[in-house]
């Protein structure tokens, strides 16, 4: 399990209207229980409400309305058997503990306001239950690099519940590593193509999620290289440092003849310069992370969404491809003709824009399709590269790998592009344009520089590694709202 999909089990409420509804049946149940069942919930509300302003408890309508309903329901079970509200003190106080920010023993003090009021007399049971919550909070203590797991579940509820990436990259910046990778620009004309060594992500706005964001210019696109999530950038200061090392002023290289070659899962499309080697690398029918070492411009076309990784036999057979590419010759061309298209267009899918660069070297037509999503539909890109034959263009299909919309909402991790209506229409489009485009002759030049920045490193493996066997600790959680419930059912029969 990744860390949006456990986002996705945390976080997901019903909406404000079903919630209120729910509220109004509480409501109304616990008056017909008790008249201090009802007094307890009106009463577990306001100190959730005054607690948004007291202990900064990041918490809108909707999760005011839930955690009272919840606390509510199992304050009512509770007193139905025993007479006492106080089985739903663990859970209060757990909730209040990781959702505020003032620690634990203001959140401890919160917590038992509305059992004080009700029950002045059963503070010895509220004081057994923090004990067994900060027990609780102990076994979280298991290490993940320099920090525990309880730091972890800590800064990223509070960033999941604010979408403040502060909190998400402190803790991010404690337990990273340094990195020192390339940032390339290949400019043609005005228009540039930029790429570096670093990864965009790990989601939504947090560290180099914003990469593309960062590294886009007017005039340009961004093709995702051969990295992995282990060189995400941790901090917007650090993204700051990889766009100060971008450069497009550059050297002119010379075009030389396209071609193109093949393996059983993998199609290279090399764009040869005097000096340089523009290199794509896509996908028949699957393709996602992938590293590989090399001094030429090699991009990683990111276009046949699936949901996994690619095996170590996938990898040696991209790098054999890459290989013979790099060491194949190519006669020089006397000039290429281009022109460049992009559109600002978003939908869930796409993020900020869809862009093609037309070449014409004169015996053939080239599109460099780019899609500023997370990866590509391969239906769809099968279907780009059909309309894209019909005017004449050869299409290599790209994402940019763009994570600012990876779960930007929380009962979703990504929509490739392609599973939008939307899409298609953009797509129509941006050919529109291609149709009706001027060409004029290109000139390329090639810059390279270097960013060292702090970058995620093998921390990801472990966040993933703990993310997937997070069910035990869910489940010791409601192991430990069970034995609160059943310390204040006994304390009270005793």
């Amino acid at each position: 399990m990744s860390v949006v999909a456990l986002s996705k089990k945390l976080f997901a409420l019903p909406n404000a209207r079903i919630l209120s509804v729910i509220y109004l049946i509480d409501a109304i149940f616990s008056f017909l229980l008790d008249q201090k069942a009802l007094i307890f919930l009106l009463i577990i509300t306001a100190t959730i409400l005054c607690s948004i302003k007291l202990l900064s408890l990041r918490f809108n309508l909707r999760r005011v309305l839930f955690l009272s309903i919840l606390v509510s329901a199992l304050g009512n079970l509770s007193f139905i058997i025993s007479g006492s509200f106080s089985g739903s003190f663990f859970l209060l106080l757990a909730v209040m503990y990781f959702c505020s920010e003032k620690g634990f023993l203001p959140s401890a003090f919160a917590s038992a306001i509305p059992f004080l009021i009700l029950e002045p007399n059963y503070y010895a049971m509220l004081f057994l239950c923090a004990v067994l919550f900060f027990i609780y909070l102990r076994i979280l203590s298991v290490r993940i690099k320099n920090s525990t797991l309880r730091e972890f579940v800590e800064n990223f509820v509070k960033f999941w519940l604010t979408n403040n990436p502060e909190y998400a990259e402190k803790i991010l910046i404690k337990n990273s590593e340094i990195f020192k990778g390339r940032v390339r620009c290949l400019r043609m004309n005005e228009f540039k193509l930029i790429s570096s060594d670093f990864h965009p992500g790990p989601f939504r706005n947090v560290g180099g999620a914003q990469l593309v964001n960062f590294l886009e210019l007017p005039n340009s696109a961004y093709l995702h290289s051969p990295t992995h999530h282990e060189r995400d950038p941790v901090s917007e200061e650090d993204l700051k440092k990889i766009c100060k090392a971008l450069n497009c002023d550059g050297v002119e290289i010379l075009p030389m003849e396209p071609f193109e070659l093949e393996s059983r899962n993998f199609k290279v499309f090399c764009f040869p310069f005097d000096k340089i080697k523009l290199i794509f690398v896509s996908g028949k029918s699957r393709i996602d992370d992938f590293v590989i070492d090399s001094e030429n411009f090699v991009v990683d076309c990111h276009n046949a969404n699936f949901y996994g990784d690619l095996n170590s036999e996938e990898i040696e057979e991209i790098r054999d491809l890459v290989e013979k590419a790099e060491k194949m010759d190519s006669e020089k061309v006397s000039m290429v003709e281009g022109s460049f298209i992009k559109l600002n267009v978003s939908s869930e899918s796409i993020c900020n824009y869809i862009s093609a660069i037309l070449l014409d070297y004169g015996f053939e037509k080239f599109a460099i399709v780019i899609f500023d999503s997370n990866n590509i539909d391969l239906s769809f890109r099968k279907l780009v590269e059909k309309r894209f034959a019909e005017l004449g263009f050869k299409a290599i299909v790209c994402s940019t790998d763009n994570h600012s919309k990876t779960g930007i909402r929380v009962r979703e991790s990504y929509k490739p592009a392609g599973v939008c209506k939307e899409d298609y229409e953009f797509l129509d489009l941006l050919l529109e344009n291609a149709k009706k485009a001027r060409f004029e002759r290109v000139y390329f030049c090639y810059s390279e520089s270097t960013a060292e920045v702090r970058v995620l490193g093998n921390v990801i493996k472990e966040i993933e590694d703990i993310a997937g066997s997070s069910g035990r600790y869910i489940f010791l959680f409601f192991i430990f709202i069970i034995l609160g419930f059943i310390l204040s059912v006994v304390s009270k029969a005793i």
